[in-house]
């Protein structure tokens, strides 16, 4: 069992926020990535998840551990990261706007 709040269940604001799926889950204290819905507009999303001093990770917002959306103009960056799995990146552009798409 995690000693922090998995990227998996991070579902708030629940108003705003779609989980699509995991890219990255990371580890303890570590980043995580993800693709969802926010507000409707797909995006990418990041977090540090948490450890045991600090379960909910950051950000979070009223004690529930939240995403915060990555700017447009950096999705090309992220998705470029080596360490991401080559199938999570192709599930990203298929979703994302293909103006973001590198040719």
């Amino acid at each position: 069992m995690a000693k922090y709040i998995t990227p998996s269940a991070v579902v708030s604001p629940k108003r705003s926020w779609t989980l699509i799926a995991v890219l990255d889950e990371g580890t303890e204290g570590q980043s995580a990535l993800a693709i969802g819905r926010w507000d409707g507009n797909v995006v990418l999303a990041m977090r540090w998840n948490g450890d045991a001093n600090n379960p909910i990770g950051n950000p979070q917002s009223r004690g529930l551990p939240t995403w915060f959306v990555v700017p447009e103009r950096y999705y090309d960056d992220v998705l470029a990261n080596k360490e991401l799995a080559p199938d999570k990146v192709a599930l990203a552009r298929n979703f994302l706007p293909r103006r973001t798409s590198r040719n």
